[in-house]
């Protein structure tokens, strides 16, 4: 008979999820990971089968509580559809909480350690970039129903775009641009739109 799990698998996403954020995936050691989760090797391995493994789940973590919570947050005010894309594009980078001020984005941190050297992860990672372009797209539909852009704006291609300006904010702010720098390109784009 199986012993039941004496952790909870959440909370373990989480720890893991900070480490991998800070490290990167090759940074990390599965000594880092024992130790932020407090788990035993062999726990780490019977759940996620190896670091690879709890990577992705930590991904997917990442997207369903960090990606989702965000679109769902900025994206559920429809009253002014293109103030809600923009505070969600500049939020990215302004006022981030301290403990991961300067580490950008776990989704944009690992496509640009990883690339496409992993395929598995390469398709975490591209779905989280769909949930951001989805909510993105969503607005600017609004946005345009109501007025706010232009009514010939492509706004698939739009949404693709914020969604590849954001990541390029992201990179940017890891390497300290100025706020005020990323903030009026957000502007600059955004003004091409109406």
């Amino acid at each position: 008979m199986a012993r039941p799990k004496s952790f909870n698998k959440e909370h373990v996403l989480g720890l893991a999820m900070m480490v991998f954020w800070k490290q990167g995936f090759d940074a990390t050691s599965m000594k880092d990971l024992e130790v932020a989760t407090r788990l035993t090797p062999g726990s780490i391995y019977h759940e996620f089968g190896s670091k690879l493994g709890m990577f992705e789940h930590v991904l997917n973590h990442y997207i369903d509580t960090v990606v989702a919570f965000r679109v769902a947050h900025y994206f559920s005010q429809t009253e002014n559809p293109m103030q809600s894309v923009r505070e969600f594009l500049v939020s990215s980078f302004k006022g981030v909480p301290k403990e991961v001020r300067g580490d950008a984005c776990l989704l944009v941190n690992t496509a640009t350690e990883l690339g496409k050297t992993k395929p598995s992860v390469s398709a975490v990672v591209s779905r989280g970039f769909k949930t951001i372009e989805k909510g993105l797209y969503k607005q600017l539909q609004l946005a345009q129903v109501s007025g706010n852009v232009r009514e010939d704006l492509d706004c698939q291609a739009a949404a693709r775009q914020l969604t590849l300006l954001m990541s390029g904010l992201l990179v940017a702010s890891k390497n300290q641009s100025s706020v005020d720098s990323l903030e009026s390109t957000v502007d600059f784009t955004l003004l091409a739109y109406q």
